[in-house]
Order: structure tokens, then sequence, then C-alpha cells
């Protein structure tokens, strides 16, 4: 009897495991690129040793804001909206293109030689990744501004717990009209105040019968209210001390659209304001427990 002797291939004993390896070191790579990219765009691409396609992916994110700076599309609720969708459904392109990335390249075991360009691209990707614009970069340089609101003095124009973009730069060339919401800083807070202006210099502000307000002998009359406010209770205050005045030079007389719970130029404390406190202008509701004011705007 004739005995066989097979030897059995080391290939193939190895065979799986490193296939096994193989795709461990694939997913760690694609998985440590997409998170590079997601915090810091472009240099996953990095990782990836692709430095072109890293700059060339991370480019338009601040030419996006420049757009927005120039444009202000910003201060419009739908084109708000597209444009935080796009910038961030970019981001996350540029985070899934350094995944996929991560898991196709094979790297050698020793880096090739590179490209004279390739050093000055990684030094341009890095430069760009790091004056990626924060949100206080973003507010600097369109002057936008998002708040949540936590008084009902503005009610029913904009109620507690609603949220607003505002533009901060409304009133650096210009002054409020007569009608105009304004956000201001006093000096009895350091939080900011949302009123708005009915009395401009040389007008007469009083009272009016049954709690309204006369400008110059006419009674104040709000803009039509959008959409359906939520009713919030709220305890009267005491504007006994107001009384039919000229609003001085200089100066601007302001009211909360809750004319019962408005701690506002009818108040001694509060007084007129001059147009060194105004800090923007509330532009439109971005949110609010009522969805039919959601993108409302503010007038």
């Amino acid at each position: 009897m004739t005995e066989l002797n097979v030897n059995r291939d080391p290939t193939l004993l190895s065979a799986q495991p490193m296939s096994q390896r193989t795709t461990s070191s694939r997913w760690k790579r694609a998985g440590l690129a997409g998170v590079l990219s997601l915090f810091i765009p472009g240099t996953g691409q990095l990782y990836n040793r692709q430095p072109r396609k890293a700059l060339l992916l991370v480019l338009p994110i601040p030419v996006l804001v420049v757009f927005a700076a120039k444009t202000r599309i910003v201060f419009s609720f739908v084109t708000m909206v597209a444009f935080f969708a796009l910038l961030v459904g970019w981001r996350l392109f540029i985070a899934g293109e350094a995944a996929y990335g991560g898991w196709t390249t094979n790297k050698p075991e020793s880096a090739p030689s590179r490209p004279r360009l390739t050093y000055p691209l990684i030094a341009v990707v890095l430069i760009v990744a790091a004056l990626y614009p924060s949100y206080d970069d973003f507010k600097r340089w369109t002057s936008f501004a998002a708040f949540k609101v936590p008084s009902a003095s503005m009610c029913p124009t904009i109620c507690s717990g609603e949220r607003i973009v505002a533009d901060l730069g409304a009133y650096r060339s210009k002054s409020p009209e007569r009608g105009d919401l304004v956000l201001l800083q006093h000096k009895s807070s350091p939080a900011l105040f949302i009123k708005r202006v009915v009395g401009l210099p040389g007008d007469t502000v009083g009272p009016g019968p049954n709690g309204t307000i006369l400008v110059n002998g006419k009674m104040l009359i709000f803009p039509e209210v959008c959409g359906a406010p939520i009713q919030q209770k709220y305890d009267p205050a005491d504007y006994s001390m107001f009384k039919s005045a000229r609003v001085p030079e200089g100066t601007f007389f302001l009211v909360g659209d809750s004319l019962g719970n408005s701690f506002d130029s009818r108040i001694p404390e509060f007084g007129p304001v001059v147009l060194g406190d105004v800090r923007g202008k509330p532009i439109f509701l971005y949110w609010s427990p009522s969805r039919s004011r959601i993108g409302c705007p503010i007038r």
C-alpha cells in the first residue's frame, strides 16, 4: 500500500486570516479617515494621502460663508434653512468621501516619494481647516445671530420660548423708524431686550383709553400677527407713572407689544433709549411651540 505524502499549502492556511486582517485594517482606515474629516474637513483626505482632493473639498466651505455674508441669504427663513442644510450636507459628504477613500485605498508598507507640490497643498489644507469659521466668526461676518426669547413682553408678536434670528448690523448705518422692532442692551440688565419703537425724537407719547398708547394724538396700532400664538398668562405691570411727554432729542420711546406686561419706556427706570443702546433687529421666528409660526417674519 502506497502512502501519499500530501504537503499542506501554507498559503491556503493563511489566506483566511490574512483576508480578515485586511478587512479589519480597511475598516479602521475608513473609520479614522471619516472621523478626521468630520471634525476637521479635509484631514481625512490627507490621511488617505489625497491632498489635492482635500483642498478641492475644503475650499467651498469658506466660499459658501463669504457668499452668505455678501448676499445676506441667512436673513430669510427658507434660504437660511437651505444654506445650513447645504453646509451640513457638504461636511457630511467630505467625511463620507474620506471614509470611502480609506476603505478603497491600499496603503503601501513604505510611503512613495511625494511630488513637490504635495507638502504645500497639505499646508494649505491645514490652514483652511484651521480657519474653518466658527459660529462666532459666522455671526461677525454676516451680523447673523439667533436667540431664545424668555419673556412674554412682546407677545403675540414674539412669545416666550420662541426662537428668533436677528440682524446685528441693521442699524449700524441708519436709525430705527417708528414701528421697527429693535434688539437693545439696557443699563438695567445684562440681558438683551426686544421692544418696538413707537416714538421718535420730538414725538409726543402718552396713555390712551383702556390701556392703549397715543402717539402724536393717534392711537398706536400694532401689525397683524403671523400664525396662531400660544396664549400666555402674566401679571399686569404698574404704569401709573406713565404720563404724556415729548420724546427727547437723540432718544427713542420703546414699548413691548404686550402693553400690560412690559418693562419699557413707560416706566421711569427704563425711560427712552439712545441709538447707542440698539444692538440689532429681529427678522423672523425660526422655531416656535406653535407650528403655524415657524418661519414667520417679525413685523
